[in-house]
C-alpha cells in the first residue's frame, strides 16, 4: 500500500474553520488559506486571519450569526487577486472516473485541489468509519468543502486537510472517494504549487509532466557529435585533394 501525498512546506499550518468561534461557514475561506500557503509558502504569517479575511472580503462581518458561505466565482476571483495559478475541472464533473484518474495525477505531481462535496453528511473517515460532521443528517446538511492532498492507491481513499477536523489533529483525514461520489461532487480547482505556472487549456497530468521538462545539455555528447563531423569534413577535404592532384 502507498499513500501519495502533496509535498507541504515545512512551515505549513492547518486552518479550523471555527476557530476564534466566528462564522461557522468559512470552509472555503480556511481551504483557500491552506491552498496559498502551498502556492506562496512565506507570504500569509497568518493563516487563521486570512481566512477571516477573506470571509469579510466576499461575505460580509465575520460574526457567529452570519450563516452565508463563499461561491466558487469568489473564490476563483480571490486566487486571480493572488496571482495563484489553478485549474478549474469543472468541465471533468460529468465523468467522474477521468476526474478522480486526473486529481490522481495531479497529486502524483504535487498538486492539491479544493474540491467540494454538495452534500456533507455522506463523509467518514476511511480510518475509524466515524462520521465526520455528526452536525449533518439527511435532513439538515450542506455543501463542504476541504484541500486534497493526496490519496492510498490501494484503499480508496483520498488525503484531505479537513476545515472542520479538530485544530490539533496530526494528519490528513482519510476519506473514501464513494463518500464523494455518494454525496455529489459539485466542485473541483487544481491549486499550482509553488513555483509552478498554470499549464496550457487542455493539459492532462496523467498523459504528461508539468512544467514540462527542461532539455538536459549533454556536453560530453555535443563534444563527440563535433568530434566525429569535424573528422568527416576532415576525410572529405582529403578526398577532395587526392581528386585535384589526379585531375
Amino acid at each position: 500500500m502507498t499513500d501519495f501525498m502533496v509535498h507541504l512546506p515545512g512551515n505549513f499550518r492547518h486552518v479550523y474553520q471555527f476557530a476564534n468561534g466566528l462564522s461557522q461557514y468559512r470552509c472555503v475561506e480556511a481551504s483557500l488559506a491552506m491552498a496559498g500557503q502551498i502556492a506562496y509558502p512565506t507570504r500569509y504569517a497568518n493563516p487563521t486571519q486570512l481566512m477571516s479575511q477573506i470571509y469579510t472580503q466576499y461575505v460580509g462581518p465575520d460574526v457567529s450569526s452570519d450563516t452565508r458561505g463563499t461561491t466558487k466565482e469568489q473564490a476563483i476571483e480571490w486566487l486571480h487577486s493572488q496571482n495563484i495559478g489553478y485549474v478549474d475541472m469543472e468541465s471533468m464533473l460529468g465523468n467522474l472516473d477521468e476526474l478522480h484518474n486526473e486529481i490522481q495525477a495531479q497529486n502524483r505531481q504535487n498538486v492539491p485541489q479544493l474540491i467540494t462535496i454538495g452534500d456533507e453528511s455522506f463523509l467518514h473517515d476511511a480510518r475509524s468509519g466515524h462520521t465526520l460532521h455528526n452536525w449533518a443528517d439527511a435532513l439538515n446538511h450542506g455543501a463542504h468543502t476541504m484541500l486534497r492532498v493526496g490519496y492510498s492507491d490501494i484503499m480508496g481513499y483520498g488525503l484531505y486537510e479537513e476545515p472542520a477536523a479538530a485544530p490539533n489533529f496530526s494528519q490528513p483525514v482519510a476519506i473514501p472517494w464513494q463518500n464523494f461520489l455518494d454525496g455529489h461532487i459539485v466542485g473541483c480547482i487544481a491549486i499550482m504549487p509553488h513555483g509552478v505556472p498554470t499549464p496550457p487549456g487542455g493539459f492532462s497530468f496523467q498523459h504528461g509532466t508539468w512544467p514540462l521538462p527542461k532539455p538536459v545539455f549533454d556536453q560530453a555528447k555535443a563534444e563527440s557529435t563535433l568530434a566525429a563531423a569535424m573528422a568527416a569534413l576532415a576525410s572529405l577535404q582529403h578526398d577532395l585533394d587526392v581528386l585535384k592532384t589526379e585531375v
